[in-house]
């Protein structure tokens, strides 16, 4: 690799690079804040239900305010369309449960309602009972006025939400142990949004650190510039493994690779451009995976740019009191904050640490882009690693009280039970996963579809195998360790992302066969008043279908995704029972027939709602 006096330049050049970035960022925040329409959360069916109940529990308990009412769907076996548990509200009134529930019964059946009709007593549960005719037909009214925007809303209008997540290491292909943080951060992203955040995705790279003197080193020694131009990553990857086999049975050149990112932070031109150049391989590999998973950043600013921000603050720190040089190592340490324990904010070379770069990032972002919050998604062992740097970016002042900055934390993808480590060579890259998990969707499709277009099964097994691997990480708990498992994570049965994807596609193929048979609807000219039903499953389908919103703010205020997947399998799993009880196709009543399109077809665009919120493509036939 030539390097010559234009190298000078790269890392300011870099810099620019950055600068557009956040530019662009801030200038599509401003429009957003101008120009976006939101959708009212208190005009879902949802909300005016819940609002009829806490004004008469208000007027019937004296009490002005008594916060959130939480109406549920009950369980089948109980009567009531849905159930207020009252015990919350009890302790926080000082009343006992059954009393206040007797005391909220007979408010509400002393009042006239518009979609409430009576209430009844059960322990300390108030079954609600609704004008269900009137009530199923704002729900679908709704659901086909606003179309794809529904469950959209305005609950967090105006705020900025930083969402930081995948930031794989450059210079290495991204593994299975990103997975989790590039997909729980995307559809994080997603939800955030869809309760009226302007949101930034960042992909904040580990391009930075003493693993770049090891990556320089190697190169320098074992480099092939044909390998690099084959394959540059996985060449690359090598070397990085190479190194730290050589260096067990020769440990001097780790001296070697701490001098020579030593040397790299002091912005040395030749290892400046060294680096730059593994950076921008780097991106390029990323973007092709990120693009299959439907994964899109804003800005792609490494730890690299805070390099000389980071001594600044670590010298401020020290002015303020918040930091001391040791004495004997001569490393700066930052002395425990209650609980907390003592860390280090450099080391005794000189070099910064993460926790000193990721201090000045949260300066910068706080500065740059005033959010409201920042979101930090990163494996939970870094627990400890996020509580210093909140902890002392409030004392510093650089993270102020009114920005709120959380680490969602998730468990790890093992393997074999084992952590995944590039250096020791165990990790499984992302891209590998995807085209096993593609190929084994393609033979699941061929086996139903022998005939299919070949074009056509290629094309539905990359939306379904893609599909397959984003769900089955959403739909769990994101606090537990997950056991690297082919089969499970290929499985493309029951509780899976192609069980909805086909729900959605069985669907369709109804509303084309009712098409087919009695012509178009023109739902922009079906009147409210018009819309009915006479099962019970259709009711009990709406009632799902009405939560939806709920379902997103619940999702959007604990950070947790699989509440959407949750709730999607439920409606599924509804549709179905509604579908085996009704023949929408032999319905003769033209106005009962049209409503069960309707009820239908809001299924569909729900399915497919939820679905893209969890960055996860439909077919339109499989």
């Amino acid at each position: 690799m030539e390097i010559n006096g234009k190298n000078q330049g790269e890392f300011e050049k870099y810099k620019l690079e950055v600068i557009e970035s956040v530019d662009a960022v801030q200038e599509r925040i401003r429009e957003e804040k101008e120009h976006r329409g939101y959708i009212d959360f208190s005009s879902y069916p949802s909300e005016e239900l819940q609002k009829e109940v806490k004004e008469v529990v208000q007027e019937s308990l004296g009490v002005q305010d008594v916060g959130e009412i939480g109406l549920s769907v009950p369980p089948a076996h109980i009567s009531g369309d849905f159930a207020l548990e009252v015990f919350y509200l009890a302790k926080k009134l000082g009343e006992k449960p059954n009393v206040l529930a007797k005391k909220i019964v007979d408010g509400i059946n002393e009042h006239e309602m518009d979609l409430i009709k009576d209430a009844s007593l059960a322990g300390a549960f108030v079954n609600v009972e609704t004008h269900k005719e009137k009530l199923y037909q704002e729900i679908l009214s709704k659901i086909l006025e606003l179309g794809e925007r529904y469950g959209e809303s305005n609950i967090n209008a105006g705020k900025v939400a930083i969402i930081d997540y995948s930031a794989p290491n450059i210079a290495k292909p991204i593994g299975v142990g990103h997975l989790r943080s590039t997909i729980i951060g995307q559809a994080l992203s997603n939800i955030y949004h869809e309760t009226g955040y302007s949101v930034i995705r960042d992909n904040h790279l580990g391009d930075w650190g003493t693993q770049f003197g090891s990556l320089i080193y190697a190169y320098k020694e074992w480099g092939d510039e044909k390998k690099i131009a084959e394959n540059p990553i996985g060449e690359l990857k090598d070397l990085y493994v190479k190194f730290h086999q050589f260096s067990e049975e020769h440990p001097e050149v780790k001296d070697n690779a701490r001098e020579l990112f030593a040397r790299l932070e002091k912005k040395d031109p030749e290892l400046v451009a060294y680096w730059k150049r593994f950076r921008d391989l780097s991106l390029k590999d990323f973007e092709r995976v990120y693009k299959q998973l439907g994964i899109e950043f804003d800005t792609n600013i490494g730890e690299s740019y805070f390099t000389e921000q980071a001594d600044k603050l670590v010298g401020e720190c020290t002015a303020k009191g918040l930091c001391r040089k040791d004495e004997a190592s001569e490393a700066i340490v930052v002395d425990q904050m209650g609980e907390i324990p003592s860390f280090l904010l450099k080391k005794q070379d000189g070099s910064s640490l993460y926790l000193s770069r990721d201090l000045a990032t949260l300066q910068f972002r706080v500065n740059t882009f005033n959010p409201d919050t920042i979101l930090y998604v990163v494996g939970s062992e870094q627990d400890l690693n996020f509580k210093q740097l909140f902890e002392l970016g409030k004392r510093a002042e650089y993270l102020p009280d009114g920005v709120e900055a959380k680490h969602i934390g998730f468990g790890m993808v093992l393997r074999d039970g084992k952590k995944m480590s590039t250096r020791k060579g165990t990790l499984i890259e992302l891209e590998d996963l995807i085209s096993q998990s593609v190929e084994k969707s393609r033979e699941i499709l061929l086996k139903k579809n022998p005939d299919a277009d070949s074009q056509e099964i290629n094309k539905v097994s990359e939306i379904v195998g893609i599909g397959a691997i984003i769900y089955n990480d959403l739909r769990q708990s994101k606090t537990k360790n997950i056991s690297f498992d082919w089969e499970k994570m290929l499985d493309l049965e029951g509780g899976s992302a192609v069980y909805l994807q086909y729900s959605y596609v069985r669907i369709n193929s109804i509303l084309k066969k009712l098409t087919e048979a009695y012509g178009e609807i023109d739902f922009d000219k079906l009147e409210k008043s018009n819309i009915s039903f006479t099962n019970k499953s259709e009711f009990d389908l709406a009632k799902k279908l009405m939560m939806f919103p709920e379902v997103i703010k619940r999702a959007q205020e604990t950070d947790s995704p699989h509440h959407i997947c949750g709730y999607l399998e439920e409606l599924a799993s509804l549709f179905n029972s509604f579908y085996n009880e009704v023949s929408i196709l032999r319905t003769e009543d033209k106005k009962l027939r049209e409503s069960r399109v309707a009820l239908s077809k809001s299924v569909a665009l729900v399915i497919k709602k939820g679905l893209s919120m969890l960055s996860i493509k439909v077919p339109e036939k499989m």
